[in-house]
């Protein structure tokens, strides 16, 4: 143990004995929390989606603690989710998931986030690691383009309708999956306008995500669970769209109506 004074010899002298006799005492630093490995996985992970970030973590220790966890927003180093787990035994492997939701019960924005953690009652406080919370993804799953101004928000349609949505180009057969985790309010199938469809109203959202022209029946059914990136079903052109390229016509749609959901899709798909 390294001893650094600027006091009198015999103080020094005090000190050094003190220093010498810890091990005889099991250990002065043994007594003292100090932080084991850490690791953060994934490292990039979507809102409701099949993997959630999770922090595994270890402690050296005397004896058994208390650990605080929490999941710190970077930058502003709010904190937005916090857990006690109580009795952990030093150099025991753990793990603590997050599934994206705060401690409020409000899904959490996009960003990076940090996990950090310590023994409750001290003033420690040990990095655990970071990791990338998306709140979506982009709906075609592969190349695509956009179909141009025929295929934007607000577009002119015949009998007087105006397009509620925008339109995606991919190829025929291309996986589309859920840009939002959540529950699926309609499937079906409409001869005159959308062809095969399914709608699916995002959890933690007040918007329901819309996708129709599919190639074929949905592989999902009405009330059922999907998860943030799960498929969906295909692209195609079924409907109104039998003389068009293959595409997907998707909509944002709010308890006032649809809304552009041109400006969300690019978002989504930098990250994608």
């Amino acid at each position: 143990m390294r001893v650094r004074s600027a006091v009198s010899g015999g103080a020094v002298a005090a000190a050094v004995a003190i220093a010498a006799a810890a091990p005889a005492l099991g250990g002065i630093e043994a007594a003292v929390p100090e932080p084991g490995s850490t690791r953060v996985v994934p490292k990039a992970v979507s809102f409701d989606g099949r993997k959630s970030a999770a922090l595994r973590y270890r402690f050296r220790a005397s004896e058994p603690a208390d650990i605080r966890i929490r999941v710190v927003k970077a930058g502003s180093r709010r904190v937005v989710r916090t857990w006690i787990a109580t009795d952990r035994e030093p150099r025991t492997l753990y793990v603590r998931p997050w599934n994206g939701i705060e401690d409020g019960g409000a899904a959490a924005a996009s960003g990076r986030y940090r996990f950090r953690y310590k023994p409750t009652g001290t003033a420690l406080d040990w990095p655990g690691g970071s990791f990338v919370l998306r709140d979506h993804v982009y709906p075609v799953d592969g190349p695509h383009s956009s179909r141009g101004a025929i295929g934007e928000f607000g577009a002119p349609r015949n009998g007087g309708r105006v397009h509620e949505g925008y339109d995606i180009l991919a190829d025929c057969g291309a996986r589309l999956v859920a840009a939002r985790g959540g529950k699926v309010e309609k499937v079906g199938f409409d001869p005159v306008l959308f062809g095969w469809f399914v709608l699916i109203d995002g959890r933690k959202t007040r918007r329901d995500y819309f996708y129709s022209h599919l190639r074929d029946r949905p592989p999902v059914r009405k009330g059922e669970r999907v998860r943030t990136g799960e498929r969906v079903g295909r692209v195609g052109r079924t409907g109104n769209a039998r003389s068009t390229p293959c595409h997907l016509h998707f909509e944002l749609r709010t308890r006032s109506g649809p809304t552009d959901p041109k400006p969300q899709l690019r978002r989504w798909d930098r990250w994608d």
